[in-house]
């Protein structure tokens, strides 16, 4: 007798869902209304600056491209990383600065000259978000929401933000062209740090050293914005800028000495 071939059918496949826990889920909904708000502002304020003729239509639409960036990266690191169950207006403050930053490096990349109106309306942007890099440290204080991913989120701004001040004030040709290493410096440091792990060995916790990296991050954007107004004779802005370079110079190799010296720290994960 032929064996009858029986179709048994395979079994169900396993699906494991991890769920979020609710702080999370909590989280996450008022980060996604934040940020969205804050894109629906950048779409109008980008569309205000490219009718009113400020910018042209493909650098307004960068600037916009590079915002978003901006809010999707923050997004899929917040999970995770930031240890509280509320956004916090501090991150609110320097997400703000971000749009600034961004809304200024659309101008960046605008060929056009810089006019003196238009490098005073950079001064006043740049000088009122410089104003609210005072504000986000106060907040998540006051707030008790201070942690070290809302630290690296404020760094990472100012650095941002310094790096699109040198190339303004080049392009508004106030300062030589040596002024854009004060923007890359940062960037040159984290790209040294992949090819030499004592690099991203974490700095032990200093509080002098700490203010001293504070303290020199606004000297840089003070010395630039000075650097931007009009009124300022061109000798004398290199000069400030000079003078900011050489402590950033030394704010690093500080960092750098320190790293060296502290060999026993853990390697931090690329």
């Amino acid at each position: 007798m032929g064996t009858i071939a029986r179709y048994t059918e395979p079994p169900p496949m396993s699906i494991c869902i991890t769920l979020l826990p609710s702080s999370s889920l909590a989280l996450m909904r008022e980060a996604h209304l934040v940020f969205a708000r804050s894109l629906g502002l950048a779409v109008g304020a980008t569309l205000l600056l490219i009718l009113g003729g400020v910018v042209q239509t493909l650098p307004g639409v960068a600037g916009l491209m590079l915002f978003a960036g901006l809010v999707v990266s923050f997004e899929r690191l917040l999970v995770g990383n930031h240890p509280y169950p509320r956004l916090g207006v501090a991150n609110r403050i320097t997400l703000v600065r971000g749009g600034v930053a961004c809304l200024i490096a659309s101008r960046t990349l605008d060929p056009a000259t810089l006019g003196t109106v238009e490098q005073w309306m950079v001064v006043g942007l740049a000088g009122a978000a410089l104003l609210l890099d005072g504000a986000d440290g106060w907040a998540a204080r006051r707030q008790g929401l201070s942690s070290a991913f809302g630290a690296r989120f404020d760094m990472e701004i100012d650095a941002f933000a310094i790096a699109v001040l040198t190339i303004m004030a080049v392009k508004a040709a106030a300062v030589p062209c040596w002024v854009l290493a004060i923007g890359a410096m940062r960037y040159l440091y984290l790209g040294a740090g992949r090819i030499l792990p004592i690099l991203r060995r974490p700095p032990p916790p200093c509080a002098f050293a700490d203010r001293r990296r504070k303290t020199i991050a606004v000297v840089q954007s003070l010395a630039l914005l000075c650097s931007l107004v009009p009124l300022t004779p061109p000798r004398r802005a290199a000069t400030v800028c000079a003078l900011a370079l050489c402590l950033l110079v030394y704010s690093f190799a500080a960092d750098i000495v320190t790293q060296i010296s502290n060999r026993n720290a853990r390697v931090a994960p690329k």
